[in-house]
């Protein structure tokens, strides 16, 4: 039986009568489950209307759905009804077959717009019976759903469209471009002077594609260019040239008509025609281009740049795929740039070594050195020289001599960087061991660190790290912490015993690692000499035999306080969450951290301490409560969620939000 609240209008309907209305609507009589989704679908949340729909489309006889669908009093039933059927899925595809034929044009519209959600290729035929329709709207549904079908054999039955009423027209350009049938390009190329329909009718052609598309544009642009929008025309032109599997012929001149433009103003314009240029092959403007597209890079990137144009700017970027860390579409075909491109610093050089991993046959000697020796210096450069890398046959490689530049580069990373260049060591770790062997200016650390990586056996390792003085082992402890084998090796104990305040760092990164036989070592440490390394470690492995050890640093570790709240949140637990519950109380030096904490790892029994702190005057604990109310949203929750709602702070009430409608 209903409450009083919830026989209320929809208008009036609360959040916490909505939510237990949704809650137990699967448990309705079915007599009742239609007047309680009608009432639903009509709440103004999204969130609420979209979980009705769903269960609508699940628990409604479709007798029921095709009655909304019919309702021509009552629009958001009939709305709800076609939103329902769509959900359903297949299921709706011979509902939707018979509600075609109705007489009511509305409800065949409403048809028509189901088959175009489904995108079922039975509907074609049904579909192109409807293209005879004397109704517009009809009519038009139709030709865009046939379009979404994408049957190529569908062409000919809208070609005639483009010459009907303007309504069918749009509906018909539009649905020829999502047919990307090379059929429709001469005709739509007739509609590029047509003064409503010109814009819509090149950009279907560009989503067609292929050489077909690639000449209409380019005889369009040389005819009517001065009337054209650069950034436009030829930013579609170039999107279909980057799409075409090699470079054409140039077209009705086209690539001569381009060099000027590279002094467009807008940044649009000037990339899409340095991108058209480069596509087209070897020309004189090739160095103009490039520098065109390098100038946009550097300027997105904040290293400056003489292309100006506000918005432009960051939309040729990423039109252009302007990224050091993947080449640009416009240079994927032209291996014959790649010594140019490596020569300056840069995006370019970036692109360059990209390049060459593409056509690693063609990569120069010299110029592929001296872009590895800049790599650990430019932005993306590293990766690019890492997939370069890669992409290289270890005998290229050594015959080449890039095994010595490729030690140059390693040695010269910072070592929290070095392990983004180890899949290329150990593809040419043969050629890397023969060149180490033969240097003598590498350090004994680093010589530990690289024959690692290189693969040595790791009782080789264990005796290397073991002759090490101990400043040298301790900078290579950091960087072979997920060695396990060399690192369980190693005397441990021995050394957090001699020397606690020296290798407990060390220990707590190999433990860290997954060398978890370390914990109880750790553990055994006093609070004096705790260090966030052994913290981390015992947050990351969820160490719950380590709780008294943060506890006891808790109290007597002021400094290292905030990471070991943290480390509690993180390992949770009866122990931790009493502690970080004490830690939220009033005045407490760190509270807003500790409901953060408490929040990783809340249970049922920390709800009511969130309930009394939602209107806590710092947002980030207002954030947290949101949280852990939303996770446990039962109905004495959902007043302080509502309550939050409405906060001042968009992050906390969207979280509420979110909670109240999921």
């Amino acid at each position: 039986m209903t409450t009083p609240e919830e026989t209320a209008s929809a208008d009036e309907i609360s959040w916490e009568a909505a939510t237990r209305l949704l809650e137990g609507l699967s448990a309705l009589p079915p007599a009742q489950r239609a007047g309680a989704i009608e009432r639903l679908v009509r709440i103004p949340s999204p969130g609420i209307r979209e979980r009705a729909l769903r269960l609508g489309a699940s628990l409604l006889p479709e007798a029921r759905l095709v009655e909304h669908v019919r309702n021509d009093v009552d629009a958001t039933l009939r709305n709800a009804g076609l939103e329902m059927l769509k959900l359903r899925g297949a299921r709706s595809f011979a509902i939707a077959l018979r509600l075609l034929n109705d007489p009511d044009e509305d409800v065949a519209l409403q048809a028509i717009l189901i088959l175009d959600h489904l995108r079922d290729p039975r509907a074609l035929e049904p579909l192109r019976a409807v293209l005879a329709s004397s109704d517009l709207n009809l009519a038009q549904a139709a030709i865009v759903a046939i379009g979404k079908l994408g049957n190529a054999r569908s062409v000919p039955d809208l070609l005639p469209f483009l010459d009907g009423d303007p309504w069918l027209q749009m509906a018909a350009v539009q649905a020829l471009g999502d047919l990307r049938s090379a059929r429709a390009v001469p005709a739509l190329a007739g509609l590029f002077t047509d003064l409503m329909l010109s814009s819509i009718a090149v950009e279907a052609v560009a989503r067609i594609g292929g050489l077909s598309a690639y000449r209409a544009l380019a005889e369009h642009w040389q005819r009517h260019g001065p009337q054209l929008e650069a950034d436009s025309v030829l930013g579609l032109l170039a999107h279909v040239l980057e799409g075409l599997p090699r470079a054409p012929a140039d077209h009705a001149g086209l690539l001569a008509s381009l060099g000027s433009r590279l002094g467009d103003p807008f940044a649009e314009g000037a990339a899409a025609a340095a991108r058209c240029i480069l596509v087209l092959g070897p020309s004189p403007n090739d160095g103009p281009a490039i520098e065109t597209l390098v100038a946009l890079a550097s300027a997105g990137s904040g290293d400056g740049g003489a292309i100006d144009g506000g918005g432009s700017q960051a939309n040729a970027i990423h039109a252009a795929g302007l990224v050091p860390e993947s080449l640009p579409p416009a240079l994927a075909h032209r291996p014959d740039l790649i010594a140019a491109l490596l020569a300056p610093r840069g995006p370019a050089r970036s692109w360059g070594v990209l390049l060459g991993a593409a056509f690693p046959s063609r990569l120069p000697r010299d110029e592929f050195k001296d872009a590895l020796a800049d790599a650990g210096r430019t932005p993306g450069a590293l990766a690019a020289a890492t997939r370069c890398l890669l992409r290289l046959s270890p005998s290229a490689a050594s015959a080449r001599g890039f095994e010595t530049a490729l030690l140059d580069l390693y040695l010269g990373l910072a070592p929290e960087v070095r392990p983004e260049l180890a899949p290329a060591l150990k593809r040419h770790r043969r050629a890397l061991r023969e060149a180490l062997a033969e240097r003598r200016d590498v350090d004994a650390a680093n010589r530990v660190v690289l024959s690692a990586e290189l693969g040595a056996k790791p009782r080789e390792v264990t005796a290397g790290l073991l002759a090490l003085a101990v400043e040298d082992r301790l900078r290579a402890l950091a960087q072979l912490a997920d060695h396990r084998q060399a690192m369980r090796a190693l005397p441990w104990a021995e050394w957090l015993r001699e020397a606690p305040e020296i290798y407990a760092a060390a220990a707590a990164e190999a433990a860290a690692a997954g060398l978890a036989d370390l914990l109880p070592l750790l553990r055994g440490l006093p609070p004096a000499l705790a260090q966030q390394p052994m913290l981390r470690a015992f947050a990351q492995l969820q160490d719950r035999s380590a709780v008294p050890v943060l506890l006891a640093v808790l109290r007597e570790r002021p400094d290292l306080r905030p990471a070991t709240i943290e480390a509690l949140g993180r390992i949770g637990g009866p122990d931790a969450r009493r502690a970080l519950a004490e830690a939220t109380r009033p005045g407490a030096t760190h509270a807003r951290l500790a409901y953060r904490a408490l929040a990783m790892c809340a249970t049922e029994e920390d709800e009511a301490l969130f309930r009394d702190a939602v209107a806590d005057p710092d947002w980030y604990i207002r954030l947290a409560c949101a949280e852990v109310l939303g996770r446990f949203a039962r109905a004495e929750n959902l007043g302080a969620l509502s309550r939050l709602v409405g906060d001042s702070v968009p992050a906390v009430a969207h979280r509420a939000l979110a909670a109240l409608e999921g």
